[in-house]
């Protein structure tokens, strides 16, 4: 066989001279493929989530067209709410795909899009809220009280043009994760968003919250938003003061952290106990010491820790100017009167006993 310039193949024992035949790689699939962007392999294969996956290969096998949130739901299996948003979130912030239209809540897997599958009608309105209606539902504190109202959920289309056109923001969502040690979900996607938008703390602050969060090992949704409340309520808004709130929580922590171990408590102190903590500690200025040294007296004296029994005790040392060990010992007030004291046993049963039978 001889194959020449022109393509003509010879072969003197089957063909003629000049018999032409066509030729054809056969390859089987290999005839449709799609390209996979490398940084998928290279910087993503271990973070991204199954899910996360499933929906780039899908995306790139269809490059350039568009679908709607409902039809990648049915295309995918994605059952359970959130999945969907939870798997392209991830992508989204990391500049791989792209929402279209957050009101119709299409996902575009390229930069120009073609056709459209099962597009939501623009006459549709999105049954997610945007910022404005949040702004507009936020009610701010009263001269009377606080009114506080729950973050609203944001659409994950919403967070995903926050986190395109806001680089702080986008910094944010990307330590977050960072902190997280996986791809954020959705609801806790809706919380870092919350921290900012309904909590109104710049993104540097908020970034401070989380990683006290994480550090502390206190990171349910519901913690951190607890911890957002408060900053919000005492108007926290700067780093200055995030910082000094911060040690002020750490101390709290490692104080209260002592007080379980010291007395062997198998669970967190009571909202009661921490607030008579944090007034010893910061507004009294009674160092760890001291106050593990009046606790361990009022289980001394009473046989049990009873909080305001050892309110008073150093109440009594606060009035005397006592604030070390030594000085405590030889203040003589460590005791406290059957008249100062609501817990004396004897007490409590002779106000029975009178009652009963006077």
């Amino acid at each position: 066989m001889k194959i020449i310039a022109n393509c003509d193949i010879i072969k003197e024992d089957k063909f003629n001279c000049g018999d032409r035949m066509n030729f054809t790689l056969n390859i089987g699939e290999w005839n449709n493929v799609f390209a996979v962007p490398a940084s998928v392999v290279d910087s993503y294969i271990k973070l991204a989530g199954g899910n996360s996956l499933k929906l780039l290969l899908f995306l790139l096998r269809h490059g350039g067209e568009t679908f709607s949130a409902d039809y990648l739901k049915q295309a995918l299996g994605f059952l359970e709410k959130g999945e969907l948003e939870d798997a392209a979130l991830f992508w989204v912030q990391r500049g791989i795909i792209r929402y279209d239209k957050d009101d119709e809540e299409l996902l575009v897997p390229a930069k120009e899009k073609n056709t459209v599958r099962n597009p939501v009608r623009k006459t549709e309105k999105s049954e997610q809220l945007t910022l404005d209606d949040i702004e507009k539902a936020t009610v701010k504190p009263a001269a009377s009280g606080i009114v506080k109202i729950a973050p609203t959920s944001v659409s994950s289309g919403e967070i995903a043009r926050r986190i395109n056109e806001d680089k702080k923001i986008e910094y944010l969502f990307r330590q977050a994760e960072i902190l997280n040690g996986k791809p954020l979900l959705q609801r806790e996607n809706q919380t870092v968003i919350a921290l900012v938008d309904h909590f109104g703390l710049p993104a540097e602050v908020a970034l401070l919250l989380l990683k006290f969060c994480y550090n502390a090992n206190k990171t349910s949704p519901g913690y951190i938003t607890a911890v957002a409340q408060d900053w919000s309520d005492n108007e926290i808004k700067t780093i200055e003061l995030a910082d000094s709130k911060i040690r002020s929580l750490e101390k709290m922590n490692a104080l209260e952290k002592r007080i379980c171990e010291a007395l062997e408590l198998k669970t967190a102190l009571t909202k009661k106990q921490r607030e008579f903590l944090k007034k010893w500690s910061e507004e009294w200025s009674f160092s760890e010491e001291m106050i593990i040294l009046a606790i361990t007296k009022t289980i001394d004296q009473i046989g049990q820790w009873k909080v305001p029994y050892t309110d008073k005790i150093l109440e009594n040392w606060k009035a005397d100017d006592v604030f070390t060990p030594e000085a405590a010992e030889s203040d003589g007030k460590t005791t406290v009167s059957k008249t100062e004291s609501s817990f004396d046993p004897n007490d409590i049963m002779a106000q029975i006993m009178k009652k009963n039978y006077s």
